[in-house]
């Protein structure tokens, strides 16, 4: 799968909240980290899961894919995310409130699956 693909894969799965396609494009032992809310998961199992948590969080959520560069097996994504906090998390806004972020993610390959994402957070 080439890059532009699997970004479109991995954006559509997350958008169409089908995590099971989600976390089919990870390898079993995929790690994740998102180091300005002081989040690291390893397995995929404990990945979907923490995205699973955040879907609930955030039931309304899309991202939209704003740019995407390759180089061998690392993929560079810029995209927002925007979606209503349900208001379950403590560290999002009140139920009803907007989210929106920009993210800047790093997907390293390995046999045609992310075996790494870390997350960097924009405004």
């Amino acid at each position: 799968m080439d890059a532009r693909t699997l970004v479109d894969e991995w954006a559509s799965a997350y958008n169409d909240q089908d995590l099971d396609r989600f976390g089919a494009l990870f390898t079993d032992d995929v790690t994740y980290t998102l180091k300005a809310f002081g989040l690291a998961f390893t397995g995929r199992d404990a990945w979907v899961g923490h995205v699973r948590e955040y879907a609930a969080a955030v039931p309304d959520r899309k991202l939209t894919v704003r740019r995407t560069i390759a180089d061998g097996d690392v993929i560079a994504v810029e995209y927002d995310f925007a979606g209503t906090s349900a208001g379950i998390l403590p560290n999002l806004p009140p139920k009803g409130e907007p989210v929106t972020a920009t993210f800047c993610t790093i997907l390293h390959l390995r046999g045609g699956q992310a075996a790494s994402q870390t997350d960097y957070l924009g405004g």
